[in-house]
């Protein structure tokens, strides 16, 4: 008869098996000479909420990839079916620095357009893994594939809700209790489990909609600087030798100041402008001409001064 009883807890009974792990995969990555082995004692549980609309199939699930680092290990969930490339579901982060008791449990989120997923992951030891290789490791479903009951499905209602126009960028997301309420001219109506959204023609709402054909008549033009028009309606726009009123356009009419217009054309403006050029370039060689006569007068002031001084002799007193 024994002395005793040992009775493992969940999380104990499964540091020393592959669970979350399929029976049946052989836990190492999927390269040509494995080298990296996913200790039974490392990942003890996993909970990942799947929408049940998305029709997936929970033995579809498997770790696609484990990179292991100095600093800790970032753990991607997948999803394939047969024939069909893999999808990213869900990432972990696991910090070596934080992870100081065993049994810790990090957050796993839902990568697009699983992003609403928010499930869980439950951390053992890093003793074993600590002695695996580090670097990025791809798996396959062969490999570290999920057990089924690791994938459960969500059964809330509606997660969030976002709002976009046309082809506009979609809001940020919207959770809790969402109000809609209806702006001007547009009708909400609840029938059952529906929402009626109706463009009305205005009654009751806080602006009337004003549609081609609804516009207000103004009051015509009456005079001009108090002068009115004939007995015909007609008004006439009188010109003098300057003031020229062209013909009427497309709701327009020209006026035109003659005596404003240039008297020179380019061919005149050219001509002025190459005199101009010729102008600055003597005056630039008189400038020249002028510092260079400056320099020779200059010059001859010192000799006459220098050939008079040298003409007297000394005087000496007696």
């Amino acid at each position: 008869m024994p002395l005793s009883t040992w009775n493992l807890e969940w999380l104990n009974h499964n540091s020393q098996r592959k669970y979350p792990l399929a029976d049946d995969v052989s836990g190492y990555d999927s390269s040509a000479e494995p080298a990296f082995l996913i200790p039974n004692d490392f990942i003890v549980q996993i909970d990942l909420p799947i929408h049940s609309a998305m029709e997936m199939d929970p033995a579809g699930f498997f770790i696609r990839q484990i990179v292991a680092t100095g600093t800790g290990y970032s753990i991607v969930i997948a999803y394939q079916q047969t024939l069909v490339s893999a999808v990213d579901v869900a990432a972990a982060h696991i910090p070596i620095s934080s992870h100081t008791t065993e049994y810790k449990t990090y957050s796993l989120g839902g990568i697009e357009p699983f992003d609403d997923t928010s499930g869980k992951i439950t951390i053992n030891s890093l003793d074993a893994i600590s002695l695996q290789p580090a670097g990025l490791w791809e798996f396959t479903s062969t490999g570290a594939g999920l057990t089924p009951d690791a994938i459960r499905p969500i059964i809330q209602g509606v997660q969030s809700i976002s709002v976009s126009h046309g082809s506009g960028i979609p809001s940020q997301k919207l959770y809790g209790d969402v109000e809609l309420v209806a702006g001007d001219n547009i009708e909400l109506i609840v029938d059952g489990q529906e929402i009626w959204i109706s463009a009305i023609d205005g009654t009751g709402t806080i602006d009337v909609c004003e549609c081609e054909g609804d516009a207000a008549a103004f009051p015509c033009i009456s005079s001009i600087n108090g002068v009115p028009p004939n007995s015909e309606g007609q008004m006439y726009l009188v010109g003098d030798d300057c003031l020229e009123i062209g013909e009427a356009g497309a709701n327009a009419i020209s006026i035109a100041d003659n005596c404003c217009a240039p008297c020179c054309g380019c061919t005149e403006l050219e001509a002025i402008t190459k005199d101009l050029e010729r102008f600055l370039q003597q005056q630039a060689n008189l400038e020249t001409f002028v510092t260079e006569l400056k320099a020779s007068v200059t010059e001859m002031s010192l000799t006459v001064l220098g050939s008079r001084l040298g003409d007297r002799g000394c005087i000496t007193s007696e």
